[in-house]
């Protein structure tokens, strides 16, 4: 099932659009969807967002499956504006040609009343594509005034809104010039030339294939950015291991035969020794001494109590997109051949994509058991806040959490699941506006594999908040070591760290908070 984003929200009463039969013309979306998408591209079938009922009848929720941050087409600059009319008078006239090339009267009457001119308060802007609500509503300001022409409403359709019939009027201007310069020589001449016949107009030229440059350089730009990002967080790669040469094997020493012992001489018997004294019985020795233990190790003395306003608030902000499913022991060039081939039309490799669920394993997991570890060793007087960002419409905030309620904030953590979109501008506002930053320290720290996709600009929000509060500090751990996160630390004092090979997460995580871990014993 494809992933739908809310465009805006309007009251139920707001918009109403009727077919010629009578009935409602927004009961016929499905149709009008399915009859653009046989016989136009992706992005003109997504033209009119669809309308989705609240349980209660009161809103209406209208919707898309074109991902980005939808935005007003008002609020565009001019120069936007006017790219975004334009395209959307193209395909204005797309629809209403194919609503006369279409066979079936109801379907076709339905895609003609939905293809009326907006208003411009009707037309919204996601990623350059004109999403039209409230469609079947004739406004003011959205496209260009329709031009009125003499020439028969079906062949401009037929031309794809080609303005043939300006050189038609004007031959038709040089005919009747030439009809009256021959009528003024005929009063000289005794039989007048006929006038010139006028030639026929030229066959109208087939309308335009669609321009596909655009999606192509798209695709062309992602696998760019793609492989930018994971050059830069390749491994540094482990020396070999030298090998150690065999080792010279000896060969067996020669066994020595037997040497024949001498037959003893028989010796003259001595004379008879007088009797030797008997020694004297030696001493005990004394027991050896034992070595000395070595002392015990002293233990970390607890931290000292501080005061109130010394102690920091710290906020942890977790990735939660969608590309925190994949693997963390996944190597650089299978991710990319793995993109690569599902940008491609791969089916196997998108489903292989789409099978990562975050669980064990995964970067997600990763960053889940290094915060739960940190909890467990942060100082009893610290205040910790947690916010989640994975979805272009908003962020989890959960607020702070105290020492006493550090169980429940684990088990927030435990529930956090991988979704679609990375608004890191709009989570780190919200962040920053529940610090106090001012008269108490306040430390941000962000995990996060990649940069806004929802159209924020984090450096710009990183900015903003140093200068209302001096005593924020943003640090940033880049999973792949790309991304945003460099100029959000720059711009507040804080720090960009990345993953070094031997380090665990939870060390990564402690140094980002600032905070040094609680010894055992102490609260």
């Amino acid at each position: 099932m494809p992933t739908v984003f809310r465009v805006c929200r309007t009251e139920s009463t707001r918009y109403a659009a009727q077919t010629g039969a009578g009935d409602s013309l927004y009961a016929h979306h499905g149709a009008i969807a399915a009859a653009l998408r046989a016989a136009l591209p992706e992005t003109t079938a997504q033209l009119f967002a669809r309308p989705v009922n609240s349980a209660d009848g009161a809103w209406t929720d209208w919707t898309t499956e074109l991902p980005g941050q939808p935005q007003p087409l008002s609020a565009l600059p001019p120069d936007a504006q006017a790219r975004a009319k334009a395209t959307l008078a193209e395909r204005l006239a797309a629809i209403r040609a194919l609503a006369g090339r279409t066979p079936d009267a109801a379907t076709a009457d339905a895609i003609r009343r939905a293809a009326v001119d907006p208003g411009i308060d009707q037309v919204y802007v996601v990623n350059g594509q004109p999403v039209i609500v409230g469609w079947g509503n004739a406004g003011v300001g959205a496209v260009p005034p329709p031009v009125l022409a003499a020439a028969a409403p079906a062949v401009a359709v037929a031309t794809g809104g080609r303005r043939w019939w300006k050189w038609l009027l004007g031959l038709l201007l040089l005919a009747a010039l030439a009809a009256a310069v021959l009528l003024l020589l005929g009063r000289c001449e005794p039989e007048p030339l006929p006038p010139p016949p006028a030639e026929a107009p030229k066959p109208p030229e087939p309308p335009p294939e669609e321009d596909l440059s655009d999606l192509k350089a798209r695709i062309a730009a992602a696998e760019a950015e793609l492989k930018r990002r994971l050059d830069d967080c390749k491994p540094p790669e482990e020396p070999p291991k030298a090998v150690e040469p065999p080792k010279p094997v000896e060969p067996p020493k020669p066994v020595e035969p037997p040497k024949a012992e001498p037959k003893p001489v028989p010796k003259p018997e001595p004379p008879p020794k007088p009797p030797a004294p008997k020694p004297a019985e030696p001493k005990p020795a004394p027991p050896a001494a034992k070595p000395a233990e070595p002392p015990p190790q002293k233990q970390a003395a607890c931290p000292a109590p501080r005061q109130p306003w010394e102690r920091p608030e710290v906020m942890l902000m977790l990735d939660g997109s969608g590309s925190m499913r994949l693997p963390s022991s996944m190597s650089d060039d299978q991710v990319r051949s793995l993109i690569q081939r599902a940008m491609r039309g791969d089916r196997a490799a998108y489903a292989q994509l789409q099978g990562f669920s975050g669980g064990a394993g995964s970067r997600l997991q990763a960053a889940k058991e290094a915060v739960k570890g940190v909890v467990q060793q942060m100082p009893g007087d610290v205040d910790i806040g947690l916010l989640v960002f994975g979805r272009c419409e908003g962020t989890d905030s959960f607020n702070f959490f105290s020492p006493a309620q550090r169980g429940a904030l684990m088990s927030q953590v435990n529930g956090i699941q991988p979704r679609e979109g990375t608004p890191l501008a709009r989570g780190l506002e919200r962040s920053g506006n529940q610090l106090d930053g001012v008269s108490v320290p306040g430390v941000i720290v962000v995990v996060t594999d990649g940069a806004d996709s929802c159209g924020g600009n984090p450096c710009a929000v990183a900015r903003a908040l140093k200068q209302k509060k001096p005593n924020l500090k943003i640090n940033v751990i880049g999973v792949d070591g790309s991304g945003e996160g460099k100029c959000m630390a720059d711009a507040t004092g804080g720090r960009f760290l990345t993953p070094r090979q031997g380090q665990s997460w939870g060390d990564l995580l402690m140094d980002a908070t600032e905070q040094k871990p609680l010894p055992p014993g102490c609260k």
